[in-house]
């Protein structure tokens, strides 16, 4: 059992409408591992549903690291538990149907979008499907996400440099891009440790952007000092 990592924060979780995490693992029935090629057990998944997470992001460098078999247990296992999930998907006409992935909470409408930018060097095995940063195949998604005129449209993604809390060029330029195509809000992961965050204002309207670059490790092995922790943020969204 895994329930007792999240002893002290479930009621942090289930405080929030939608808790969203970062699932940077692929789970199956044997050959569980750790660094540098993941794999969990089918109790991982069920202590953090049982903790409150509502959604799982699974479009991460790890995806595949259980190649086929460990993406396609993990995306059956997250359907037997209802549990919404995004990025890695069974085929192309799943990811048509089922991406962006759109939730409902209160009567706010979210557009949720998520990719990672490759997979440690590991081939996709077809017919899966993972998001990647590709800025073509992106705009594509986000005109998708606007077409069906979500309160707010907000990208997970997995990018920039292990270990270095200060961002790179690349998160920046990405980030001024997102928020120029229409994105109202990224939360990033990755570099297993705290990046900045900071809150844009929108030239054109009242509107207000929160960018996380790194949330750091929520439960992870790893424990040097900056890799032992991590952030979770909270939205307060509202219509305008």
């Amino acid at each position: 059992s895994y329930n007792h990592w999240y002893r002290y924060i479930t009621k942090e979780i289930k405080s929030n409408d939608l808790a969203i995490a970062n699932l940077e693992t692929p789970i199956y029935k044997e050959g569980f591992s750790g660094y540098p090629s993941f794999c969990a057990p089918d109790s991982f998944l069920y202590a953090a549903v049982g903790a409150g997470f509502d959604v799982m992001l699974f479009a991460n460098n790890h995806c595949f690291d259980k190649g086929k078999r460990g993406a396609i247990h993990t995306l059956d296992l997250l359907d037997s538990l209802k549990i919404p999930h995004c990025g890695v998907y069974r085929n192309s006409q799943e990811r048509e149907e089922r991406y962006p992935l759109i939730l409902n909470s209160n009567g706010i409408e979210i557009a949720i979008l998520n990719y990672t930018y490759g997979t440690n060097g590991i081939p996709i095995p077809a017919p899966l499907i993972v998001n990647q940063i590709d800025k073509a195949a992106m705009e594509r998604d986000i005109a998708k996400a606007h077409s069906m005129c979500p309160d707010a449209i907000i990208v997970c993604i997995h990018w920039g440099n292990e270990f270095t809390h200060e961002t790179s060029r690349q998160q920046r330029e990405l980030t001024d891009w997102m928020l120029a195509e229409g994105v109202d809000h990224i939360i990033g992961n990755h570099p297993h440790v705290l990046q900045p965050m900071e809150i844009r204002s929108d030239s054109l309207g009242p509107k207000r952007h929160a960018v996380v670059y790194s949330l750091g490790n929520l439960v992870s092995g790893m424990f040097a000092r900056g890799r032992d922790g991590g952030a979770m943020v909270t939205l307060n969204l509202k219509k305008f």
